[in-house]
């Protein structure tokens, strides 16, 4: 379990946590601003799609070890490349590579693995587990990322642009070490076998489509993945928040978001225990959209803006019903009766429709604190993507219900 907890968080380090914690200055040395940004995420997202659709009935046939160790080693090879400063236009397609690398042979492995890992009274804490522990490792990571920063304001560009290098490089040697360790101890094994097998497994790719296609709750999962996602994107505007609601310097807002991270946790874990032993899935995911809810709300409510003590508590909240959420929501294959023997196909078409905001919410976050910026007022722009969130909180709140509903 330690090799995917690592291989998880591994290989989204390179394409997000540049973004994620050095937004400005990788805004800097790019030229680039927030909308363009949202371009290259943009199409990181539209091939993510296609992906995350395609590799589904991918990994219901092919054992994962081989699956996830070639995915580490590819993306970790476009860090490297990045390393080089490319242009703008070959960001693009470097994005589109990551689009592929990071999804195609990844992500629906991840997850057949760790369902299978887990017991079937113990989803929760088997995804809690993982995601936990890809918090951890992405909060160690982000706080020696942020300790390779120079302490000094203002860096000239060559520094600048030398100490994202080491990042990248520093990023890259991450995924490199996870691929060692999935090759090391990931079991090599390939088709699932249950004694259900032969009544609920269908081996035609349409017939396994159409069995998951049917299934209203496979749909309810989607949406609930759906707005907790929209939420996660959000969460990378949160250090560009830091810095222009509060004056926040680069290093401060890194340092700031690094330790909101480490909230990940606690948060996958809890989440996971209550999902199990407490409140059952859906109930949990509800009480998780509902603390969203009441923090954007907050925000919303004080224009002028909260002290800082407040505002860091209050983003420490929604980071732990938004890290709560990520823990346990694919807890439903199981608890909705989702057989294991199509868990690879039906991550595909949840992950199909749930991660649609990979495409749109870079664009429309980046265009909505652009276009508030070259308004004259910045913090409308982050005003305006609370109330997103909100509203799509609360639909991921209505899915949960109907999902608890559905609970056998």
């Amino acid at each position: 379990m330690l090799s995917l907890i690592l291989a998880g968080e591994a290989i989204y380090i390179p394409v997000f946590h540049l973004n994620r914690y050095f937004k400005s200055s990788m805004l800097e040395v790019w030229n680039i601003d927030e909308d363009k940004l949202g371009d290259l995420f943009a199409v990181y997202g539209s091939v993510a799609m296609a992906c995350y659709f395609l590799g589904g009935p991918l990994a219901d046939k092919v054992s994962p070890k081989k699956l996830l160790a070639t995915s580490l080693l590819a993306t970790g090879a476009g860090s490297v490349y990045m390393a080089s400063f490319p242009s703008f236009t070959n960001l693009y397609w470097l994005y589109a590579f990551w689009g592929a690398s990071t999804v195609l042979l990844f992500w629906a492995p991840l997850i057949r693995a760790t369902r299978q890992w887990g017991t079937s009274n113990g989803q929760g804490m088997a995804f809690g587990v993982l995601d936990a522990g890809r918090g951890l490792a992405a909060a160690v990571v982000a706080s020696a990322a942020a300790g390779m920063f120079p302490a000094e304001e203002n860096l000239s560009p060559d520094k600048l642009e030398i100490t994202l290098k080491q990042l990248l490089w520093f990023y890259a040697a991450v995924n490199a070490g996870a691929a060692a360790c999935v090759l090391a101890f990931v079991p090599n094994s390939s088709q699932i076998t249950t004694p259900e097998a032969p009544v609920q497994y269908k081996s035609n790719l349409l017939q396994r489509l159409y069995q998951v296609l049917s299934s209203p709750t496979i749909w309810l999962q989607a949406v609930v993945i759906f707005s907790a996602y929209s939420v996660f994107r959000g969460f990378g505007y949160y250090g560009h928040y830091l810095e222009d609601a509060y004056d926040f310097d680069a290093k401060e807002s890194a340092s700031a978001i690094s330790a909101l991270t480490f909230i990940r946790f606690g948060a996958a874990l809890v989440a996971g225990w209550f999902a199990d032993r407490v409140l059952g899935v859906g109930r949990t995911l509800a009480v998780c959209f509902v603390l969203l809810i009441v923090v954007y709300g907050e925000f919303l409510a004080s224009p002028d803006g909260l002290p800082v003590w407040l505002m860091l508590a209050t983003l420490a909240a929604s980071c732990l019903a938004m890290f709560g959420l990520r823990g346990i929501y694919f807890a439903p294959l199981e608890s909705t009766g989702t057989p294991r023997e199509l868990t690879g196909t039906a991550v595909g078409v949840i992950c199909f429709v749930g991660f649609l905001p990979e495409i749109f919410m870079p664009k429309l976050c980046g265009r909505l604190v652009s276009n508030a910026r070259e308004a004259g007022n910045v913090i409308v722009g982050y005003e305006q993507l609370f109330l997103i969130l909100a509203l799509l909180s609360l639909v991921g709140l209505t899915a949960s219900w109907m999902l608890w509903r559905a609970e056998r």
